[in-house]
């Protein structure tokens, strides 16, 4: 008979977390990948954020970076993997909107349902957006090693699909976000993992 060692085993709760955390990355790059031939509006940073708030700023974050991992890694349009500055700025930026839910989840689970709670998401999307853009557009001219003027001339470049982009998500963040967050909260405390 094989000796089970008791310190290896996970509880049950362990295992409903891991299966959420597996879930939760699925669908982040499966909602990549259904919406990418829409230009600049996109539902990835909403739902890494969202994945922050169900897992906390950790697995938000691992959650969120893993989503995206696999998403620009298949994106139909082009895989990030041929940029290899381009992928891991994703990877990053978007990681940082998994660990932002997380760290804002105390927050946004107390004045769920109030003004300052689709306040504080639009402003959310607004950073976390400017930062993944920004982030993104300054990839290609880094890894080819033009610095020199360049953030002025990627801004004023890549403006209107900023404008677009930040303000799409806005929308989404501000629309969405409060139901969402009701949603995620009940259905963690349904299963035991709030």
């Amino acid at each position: 008979m094989p000796i089970i060692n008791p310190e290896m085993e996970l509880s049950l709760l362990e295992y409903r977390r891991f299966a959420l955390m597996a879930l939760w990355t699925g669908m982040i790059a499966t909602i990549g990948i259904v919406f990418a031939f829409i230009p600049n509006i996109e539902l990835v940073l909403l739902s890494a954020f969202l994945g922050g708030i169900a897992l906390g700023p950790q697995k938000g974050f691992l959650v969120a970076a893993l989503g995206e991992a696999i998403f620009s890694a298949l994106n139909p349009i082009g895989s990030g993997l041929g940029f290899p500055l381009l992928f891991i700025f994703q990877i990053v930026s978007v990681g940082l909107c998994g660990m932002s839910g997380g760290l804002s989840s105390k927050f946004l689970l107390s004045s769920r349902g109030s003004i300052n709670t689709t306040l504080f998401l639009a402003a959310s999307a607004f950073i976390l957006t400017l930062v993944f853009d920004l982030l993104t557009a300054l990839s290609f001219p880094i890894s080819s090693g033009i610095i020199e003027g360049t953030l002025i001339g990627v801004v004023s470049v890549g403006l209107p699909f900023f404008i677009v982009h930040i303000g799409s998500n806005i929308i989404l963040f501000a629309l969405f976000g409060p139901a969402l967050i009701g949603l995620i909260d009940r259905q963690l405390m349904m299963n035991g993992l709030r």
